[in-house]
């Protein structure tokens, strides 16, 4: 017999090694399933909740928006209305015009 490289002396005999074989069995492999759909779940449902919290606070600052365009609005017609009110009273001081009555 031609043998190359290094030749074992205890060939046949179990060594004192530690070594262990990891097998799954048909149980094994369920479980490992099962518990992969939990965790793979967990992700999806925490992935939808936060996006329906982002959709709530996005709708809450929408609305939040136009509340303040609205005062925003409103402010402007009331600002533009005393403007009006101290134009015509100017333009009638100019002309020599006299309030009569308050």
């Amino acid at each position: 017999m031609l043998h190359i490289g290094n030749r074992d002396i205890n060939l046949g005999v179990r060594k004192r090694a530690v070594e262990r074989r990891f097998s799954l069995g048909p149980v094994s492999v369920k479980l490992v399933v099962i518990v992969l759909l939990v965790v793979f779940s967990f992700f999806y449902l925490s992935q939808s909740s936060q996006s329906a919290t982002r959709n709530y606070v996005i709708s809450d600052l929408e609305e939040q928006k136009e509340k303040t365009e609205a005062v925003k609005a409103q402010l402007e017609v009331d600002g533009n209305r005393l403007k009006a009110l101290s134009l015509i009273q100017d333009k009638a001081k100019e002309k020599g015009m006299e309030q009569i009555s308050q």
